[in-house]
């Protein structure tokens, strides 16, 4: 009777296949999971970039809402550092995108357990608020932002605006950077809201 490897084969490649889906689960369960949830987000209401004497300034507002982690840790003397980053390039039909202006800057949002008020320190200054959410409100608030000099911008271009919020978790503790990336509680990032510029 002639030997066959056949069956010793597909035995082969069946325990391959439950190896390699067994190795799959491991890596899908190495990362964190976070649903959406839309009062957890950062959203990017409207934005408008305008000329103004010799700079086209920057107008937005941003909804920005803490998840219950974050407004624990804000309560317990943890400040939090959100970055707003705008930018401004010029479209090419033929090559990418010419970068014109990219522009940074830090909202820093403490809690102060002695006058129990929100402080927020911002290139405008410092200010401080009874609730949470007016002082998110106010961090949220763009007002007549300095982007790109008038110069930079020419008649005749279409050009494209970008901007976005996110809290800085790098400014965070180094235990709470650690949990930040295991967890995804820290995580607070919009999306980039864009849209086109016309002198």
């Amino acid at each position: 009777m002639p030997f066959s490897s056949a069956p010793a084969r597909r035995q082969n490649s069946f325990s391959a296949g439950r190896c390699f889906l067994f190795l799959l689960c491991l890596v899908f369960a190495a990362v964190p999971v976070r649903a959406a949830n839309p009062d957890e987000a950062v959203t990017v209401l409207y934005a408008t970039l305008k000329p103004v004497g010799d700079d086209w300034v920057l107008n937005a507002a941003v909804n920005v809402q803490l998840n219950r982690t974050q407004e624990e840790g804000l309560k317990k003397g943890i400040p939090l550092n959100f970055v707003t980053e705008a930018k401004l390039q010029r479209m090419r039909t033929w090559w990418f995108n010419e970068d014109i202006a990219v522009a940074s800057r830090i909202g820093r949002l403490n809690y102060s357990p002695l006058t129990r008020r929100y402080q927020l320190e911002t290139a405008d200054g410092f200010k401080a608020y009874d609730t949470l959410s007016e002082a998110l409100a106010e961090l949220g608030r763009i007002e007549n932002w300095a982007i790109a000099s008038s110069k930079a911008i020419k008649g005749g271009n279409a050009y494209l605006a970008a901007l976005r919020m996110r809290l800085d978790v790098g400014q965070l503790s180094k235990p709470l950077q650690i949990n930040a990336l295991a967890s995804g509680k820290w995580e607070v990032e919009s999306d980039w809201y864009e849209w086109e510029v016309t002198p």
